[in-house]
């Protein structure tokens, strides 16, 4: 398939409202699990596995993306992506089976959106990646963050119905943008062996790397969100407080997202391997924090800053690298379709783990330490990806 920069003038409007989608369908339900609970005459326990459903789609339905967009091309497999987004959104409001249901609906649409938008902008935009890489990653972290603070009061001041509804709304208006892209529809190149086709992903060792780092990225970044205020409690912090960090945590990594990729776009192996090594070392830092909490504010601030920074620098990185490390659209959804796949499986097990280990030890500091180990090893991943320009030639 060739790239071309041919498009519909709603390409970039829906790109946009792409990436407003592309997380809060599920990011803006924990919030308000014990009102959804309360309004479903159920114990908020028995909905703990809503936030575990959607890693578990991104990682079973991730290596689909491709053979989709194989078939019916990348512009009209995001409609059908979109509207099946718009079931699972919708009929989440029926009943708790259809709220269960629909949850997973969204986690496969969402896994398909993660595949196929670095697809999308290295067929339209091939000299432009960082750039448009950075516009829908702002916007996915603009739009969580609003909504993590917003989804509460909505429901306080309504029902969680309503929250689902306007959801879906949004939904509802991305698909309307998007149908005019699909004039521009772009074919994937065939898998397998021939002069035009694409080699599997999952024999390259280098794309093994970009697994490993994706899925231990994400580990990371799902295992801090999930347990830093938990921890910041438990050395006495109040719970407001701790959501204030939170949401500190949040907003710090929107300019490091709008920022990040157009820097790895431009930037040579070296610098890239500086970046890598830079940003993990914030997370270490972080993490080393961690093992000697105490109550103190600018303590906690200080370590959310270095955590905020450090997981919102790794998320664009990836995703631009799965652009910038390929030579065509169809060896990007390849590499992306592989990479997510194995990586939200290691994903979805990290804050598990983690709070199992304090059940285990009865402290926070052994996982701690393994989270260091595990950063040093993701870094080291990344170095090793970091070798070769291509991750194919």
């Amino acid at each position: 398939m060739q790239t071309t920069t041919k498009h519909s003038p709603f390409l970039l409007p829906g790109i946009i409202l792409l990436g407003a989608v592309l997380r809060i369908p599920i990011t803006s339900i924990p919030p308000v699990l014990s009102q959804i609970a309360h309004g479903l005459h159920i114990p908020v326990a028995s909905l703990g596995v809503l936030t575990t459903l959607p890693l578990l789609a991104f990682a079973i339905f991730s290596p689909i993306a491709p053979i989709i967009a194989r078939k019916f091309g990348i512009e009209l497999t995001f409609i059908g992506v979109l509207l099946l987004m718009l079931v699972g959104s919708i009929i989440r409001i029926i009943s708790t089976p259809f709220l269960f249901i629909g949850t997973l609906l969204v986690g496969i649409a969402i896994a398909q959106m993660n595949v196929l938008l670095p697809t999308l902008i290295a067929a339209n935009f091939p000299n432009k990646i960082g750039a448009y890489t950075s516009i829908y990653t702002f916007t996915m972290g603009l739009m969580t963050a609003l909504f993590s603070a917003i989804a509460v009061p909505i429901v306080l001041a309504t029902n969680w119905q309503t929250l689902i509804i306007l959801l879906s709304c949004l939904v509802i208006i991305a698909l309307i943008i998007w149908f005019p892209n699909i004039r521009h529809n772009h074919l994937l190149a065939p898998k397998g062996l021939g002069t035009n086709s694409v080699p599997s992903a999952w024999k390259n060792i280098t794309a093994w790397y970009l697994l490993i780092f994706m899925g231990l990225q994400s580990a990371i970044f799902y295992t801090s969100i999930s347990w830093l205020p938990t921890i910041a409690v438990a050395h006495g912090i109040s719970s407001n407080t701790a959501g204030l960090l939170a949401g500190i945590n949040a907003l710090i990594s929107l300019p490091v997202s709008f920022l990040v990729p157009n820097i790895i776009a431009h930037a040579n192996a070296s610098k890239r391997r500086i970046f890598v090594i830079s940003v993990s070392l914030f997370a270490i830092i972080s993490f080393i924090m961690l093992i000697f909490a105490n109550d103190s504010f600018i303590f906690w601030l200080i370590l959310n800053l270095f955590n905020g920074l450090a997981t919102g620098a790794l998320f664009p990185y990836l995703m631009t690298s799965f652009g910038k490390k390929t030579n065509t659209p169809a060896e990007t959804a390849e590499l992306s379709g592989m990479a997510q796949a194995g990586g939200y499986l290691i994903a979805a097990v990290g804050p598990f783990l983690f709070g199992l280990g304090y059940s285990t030890f009865h402290t926070w500091t052994v996982q701690t330490i393994v989270l260091i180990v595990v950063t040093i090893i993701m870094m080291i991943c990344a170095l090793l990806v970091e070798r070769k320009e291509k991750v194919f030639d």
